[in-house]
């Protein structure tokens, strides 16, 4: 199965949440396909204070998943969810990837993407 992780996925993940744990399983990881978005890289080293360790640490775990690129058709996906949905850009550009992707979302935050139109989403 392929998966698209939300930043929150990540920042829990960073801030040892068990409850995140077992989506970064070694057995969990070889089954699924996982992927990014480059808006969970710039969410995730956007944070103030982050030290050079901290950087360090957040650029070797997101280098472990595909980032998939911002193509003119997530854009453009992107527009119609924002239009549609009002949600943050953030949010509609991880939507967007993971429509593109064919993608399960996996997030913290399901009432950010509630009502998408196609979206497949689960919680953690």
């Amino acid at each position: 199965m392929r998966y698209l992780y939300d930043t929150n996925i990540f920042i829990y993940y960073l801030a040892g949440e068990a409850i995140v744990d077992s989506l970064f399983a070694e057995d969990f990881l070889n089954l699924h396909d996982i992927l990014t978005s480059p808006i969970v890289r710039i969410e995730l080293l956007s944070f103030s204070g982050l030290s050079e360790d901290e950087e360090q640490s957040i650029e070797d775990l997101l280098s472990q998943f595909s980032s998939v690129p911002l193509s003119r058709e997530i854009e453009d996906q992107t527009i119609q969810l924002k239009r549609r949905y009002k949600i943050k850009l953030p949010d509609a550009i991880i939507a967007a990837t993971a429509l593109n992707q064919d993608a399960c979302l996996v997030t913290r935050n399901v009432s950010d993407f509630k009502g998408i139109a196609g979206l497949k989403s689960v919680s953690r």
